[in-house]
């Protein structure tokens, strides 16, 4: 169970990413508002699923710390991605 309370964080955080106007992964912006409240209904859902796996406290700062991680990968990812996309210089 704990998987599937990483991927909707994982899910939550990537929807909040890709509602950000300067998301690097796809090259035309998705509608922000509707990622917006998908990924805070997603972190929700798993922050409700970790709080039912481990200690409410333990689950808040794994989530926090999950989210943290996540968002400060995302954008590197995306660079790689650009990368790639371009081709060796």
């Amino acid at each position: 169970m704990l998987w599937f309370h990483l991927f909707l964080t994982l899910a939550g955080n990537a929807c909040l990413y890709l509602a950000s106007p300067h998301q690097r992964w796809l090259r035309a912006p998705l509608p922000g508002r509707t990622l917006l409240r998908a990924g805070l209904a997603l972190n929700t859902l798993a922050l409700a699923g970790w709080m039912t796996s481990l200690h409410p406290a333990t689950a808040f700062f794994l989530m926090m710390t999950l989210s943290m991680l996540l968002l400060t990968a995302f954008p590197f990812i995306g660079l790689l991605r650009d990368r790639r996309r371009d081709g060796p210089r």
